[in-house]
């Protein structure tokens, strides 16, 4: 999983608030993004206020320090103690500022906390930051239906940097109503919920549940009834959290069998040193390899995979199986869909298929395509998987429907995401097809044209984007000259 860990970058105290101001106005909470761009102003201009930040001058940004700062006053309005500020804290039911003279008030009564709780400020930041985002359970409940269907076992779930195990009772919030599925879609027996965390938070306490509250940020009321529905549950649903590293908990999962062990984790993959990224790796791998159909293991993540300006706050729910689920092999990875940071709503991707067809002079299938994406460009015959229909008829009916041809899809050699004209996100799985009969090339239905290519050809023609990488990395291109 490949990420640029911007988070590095140590940009200064102002520069850390500025990089926070940015981040609440792109996610929708304007409270904080006005506070933030003024508390960078008072650390610029060197407000004596404020100095018990100075120590942090050197943070990186991946240190979340005015996420601390912030969740350290947070608690105080909670707790009724800054009442001139929780008049502006929609998560007490205040009225966050809109107009200028209530945006003035809102700073005022915040340099007034600020001065009058320093040492209370100060203590919380010292605190390790603390988020259990259940909105983007509604994700994984989806892969454990999928899981349900492929194999119907019951499931041990666990999960790393789990915070306080809200997402280990996503049944629970499923069946409760806080998080959606999709259709029909049923998540199946967990037998076993696990997580591990550095710093683990008890959800059944008042102080952790007062912890985990603060770090919600105030204009965002959808996220505190979530919140606060998902504690009622954790209180009468028990689920077992230790606190152990993310890499001495994956190394110690073992299968079992008659079970579906699915290992869980959502935006936390991004502060791990890249040792350990590595080491997590290898070790589900190594697991995976010992998975049999009575003992599968699925790895689901919803991280962001890139931290780019645009791109930091879409998180992929990216799934790996061992063995083969859904038509995907053992151990290759599939990303299903796209979330913002709180993980609703889940832009589902749209399942398509692509064939790759060699004739008996190692000549490839390629189609001319009639319609957006890449229309005009030369491609693999495929389309988009009906509902309910299974990725491998899916390439005999594309390919018949677009060639006349007809094949047996032989298995799955990798996946690509494009995005479609109307913004969508096609997930294109492709699979090395055999032909079984000599049937008429004739091009149909998006196809306006069809003919069998060798490389040389291939590579004169206008393809569609990223086709010639593609094949060129599976070692699947025409073996004609």
């Amino acid at each position: 999983m490949a990420v640029t860990i911007r988070r590095d970058e140590r940009p200064g105290l102002a520069g850390l608030f500025v990089d926070m101001a940015d981040n609440c106005e792109r996610l929708g909470a304007p409270t904080y993004a006005d506070l933030a761009a003024w508390v960078a102003e008072w650390v610029e201009a060197g407000d004596g206020r404020f100095s018990f930040l100075t120590p942090y001058a050197d943070s990186r940004i991946g240190d979340m320090v005015p996420l601390r700062f912030f969740a350290a006053i947070h608690r105080l309005v909670l707790q009724r103690d800054a009442p001139g500020l929780a008049v502006f804290y929609a998560s007490v039911g205040g009225t966050p500022p809109t107009s200028h003279r209530a945006r003035a008030a809102c700073r005022d009564a915040f340099v007034e906390v600020v001065a009058e709780h320093a040492e209370e400020i100060a203590a919380g930041l010292q605190g390790f930051p603390q988020t259990n985002e259940v909105g983007r359970t509604a994700a994984l409940a989806d892969v454990l239906a999928r899981v349900d269907a492929q194999w119907g076992l019951p499931v041990r779930l666990a999960e790393i940097g789990c915070s306080a195990g809200l997402a280990l009772r996503v049944d629970a919030l499923v069946v409760e109503g806080v998080v959606p599925v999709r259709g029909d879609a049923v998540v199946p027996l967990i037998v076993e919920r696990i997580g591990c965390d550095i710093h683990p938070v008890d959800p059944t306490t008042q102080e952790g549940r007062l912890l985990l509250t603060s770090f919600v940020w105030p204009d965002h009321v959808e996220r505190f009834e979530r919140l606060r529905a998902a504690l009622d549950i954790a209180s009468r649903v028990p689920a077992e959290v230790v606190a152990q590293d993310a890499v001495s908990f994956v190394q110690g999962l073992r299968l079992v069998d008659g079970q579906a062990l699915v290992l869980w984790h959502s935006a936390m993959w991004m502060y791990l040193p890249p040792g350990d990224r590595s080491a997590i790796e290898t070790a589900i791998e190594r697991l995976g390899s010992t998975a049999t159909e009575r003992s599968p293991l699925v790895h689901v993540a919803l991280e962001p995979t890139s931290e780019l300006p645009g791109e930091q706050h879409v998180f992929h729910l990216r799934v790996t199986a061992w063995p083969e689920l859904d038509d995907v092999p053992a151990g290759m990875t599939v990303t299903l869909a796209r979330t913002p940071p709180a993980g609703m709503p889940v832009d589902w991707s749209v399942p398509c298929v692509g064939a790759i067809v060699h004739d008996g002079a190692g000549r490839l299938l390629v189609i001319r395509r009639g319609r957006e994406p890449a229309l005009g460009l030369w491609s693999l015959p495929g389309g988009r998987v009906h509902a309910g229909e299974a990725f491998r008829d899916a390439v005999v009916r594309e390919v018949a429907e677009e060639t006349g041809l007809h094949v047996v899809p032989e298995r799955m050699v990798g996946s690509v995401e494009r995005t479609a004209p109307d913004g969508s996100t096609y997930d294109i799985r492709d699979f090395i097809a055999r032909l079984v009969d000599d049937g008429v090339l004739v091009a149909g239905d998006d196809a306006v044209d069809a003919r069998w290519v060798g490389d040389a050809e291939l590579r004169a023609l206008p393809t569609s984007p990223g086709l010639l990488e593609a094949l060129e990395e599976w070692g699947v291109l025409p073996t004609a000259p």
